[in-house]
């Protein structure tokens, strides 16, 4: 699976010469049929970044500064699917905005991960995930950069989608792996929009308090990290 995921990326960056065909006679070599197979991921991927975007919120640089990345280590696909995020969930305050990138940046360590680290096997017969069948822990890890976790939460979103005239059953079939691929930013702007965080900011919750939503206690899980992403959101965007 490491060579599919080094195809993929490779592919994702457009980049086609010997050393990926080699790269991908090798997969085939090893594993016939698999690439085939995984043409159904790449098309649904093209197929997303190939939908107009809305003008991104903030620059490549304003982002990089809030992450601790460099601006160049975000693609523009990246930026499209935020723009996308923050249009159709209607994050559209400077004040949400930086309360939204400064918890993703925390659990996803800057955008480094939008996919959990742990495979999950702890979250297994965890009913109030909605973890009802075995493997459900593994499959519905957390995803996306606000680490999205749990069958009840990747059924909602399935369902959102099939609402929306989108529907696409790999978000309930393959999990999060590939939840993490196609819509890191929008399955986190869904969970964000479907537990009413705009309203909560909208009553001036701090910080701590936006993050305890997220992560489900108080004090949240790694709460200075998460002040000093939502603090220098704030800053960056002037909120």
């Amino acid at each position: 699976m490491k060579l599919v995921d080094l195809f993929r990326y490779y592919k994702r960056l457009g980049h086609q010469d010997a050393a990926i065909e080699e790269l991908e006679a090798a997969i085939n070599e090893a594993a016939p049929g698999l690439l085939s197979r995984d043409q159904d991921w790449y098309s649904t991927w093209q197929s997303a970044v190939a939908a107009p975007a809305p003008q991104w919120p903030l620059t490549k640089a304003e982002l990089g500064q809030i992450m601790l990345c460099k601006p160049e280590a975000l693609p523009d696909d990246l930026m499209n699917d935020l723009a996308r995020c923050c249009e159709v969930f209607k994050i559209d305050t400077r004040t949400e905005l930086a309360h939204f990138l400064g918890q993703c940046g925390h659990e996803s360590a800057g955008l480094r991960y939008p996919l959990e680290i742990h495979d999950g096997s702890n979250y297994e017969s965890r009913q109030d995930l909605g973890n009802v069948h075995p493997g459900d822990g593994v499959k519905h890890a957390g995803t996306g950069f606000i680490q999205v976790t749990g069958r009840y939460n990747f059924q909602r979103f399935s369902d959102y989608l099939a609402s929306i005239g989108k529907p696409d059953p790999k978000v309930m079939q393959l999990g999060k792996t590939y939840t993490s691929e196609v819509y890191p930013w929008t399955i986190s702007g869904f969970w964000w929009h479907d537990n009413k965080m705009k309203k909560l900011i909208q009553q001036g919750a701090s910080i701590d308090q936006v993050g305890a939503r997220v992560n489900g206690r108080m004090p949240p899980n790694g709460a200075q990290d998460r002040r000093d992403y939502t603090t220098r959101a704030f800053k960056v965007l002037g909120a």
